[in-house]
């Protein structure tokens, strides 16, 4: 079995980690004492979250890639989740195409938790 990586982020609250998560697509797997999974089903691709009330979107630095194989899905899914309503403060930004070809866009949730989403050209591709 092909290992995953799961990122495990901070959540003062998860009834709004699920409500801003859901509107893109996630849906919640399971929740128990301080812990909740949320997971994508078209995306085959999962977040995870761990309770801390604590946690401030100001000062929070935990973040966590996710690569999509060309950019041209990296542009795909940003443009199915561009219509999404985020709540204040949370974040979806404008992709950003770079010289190589590169995408790169990002989620900045309630809890200040930088989700970082992209896709990369392959060697010998423009």
């Amino acid at each position: 079995m092909p290992a995953e990586m799961i990122p495990i982020l901070p959540s003062a609250d998860f009834d709004a980690s699920v409500s801003l998560w859901s509107g893109f697509g996630f849906v919640e797997r399971g929740r128990w004492p301080g812990y909740l999974i949320v997971r994508h089903p078209d995306l085959d691709l999962e977040l995870h979250f761990w309770l801390n009330p604590q946690v401030d979107r100001w000062t929070n630095d935990v973040a966590c890639y996710i690569r999509f194989g060309t950019p041209g899905e990296a542009l795909a899914r940003h443009a199915i989740w561009a219509d999404v309503t985020v709540p204040e403060p949370a974040v979806l930004s404008a992709p950003d195409v770079d010289a190589g070809g590169a995408v790169e866009f990002h989620v900045i949730d309630l809890h200040g938790n930088l989700v970082r989403l992209g896709g990369f050209p392959t060697v010998g591709q423009p």
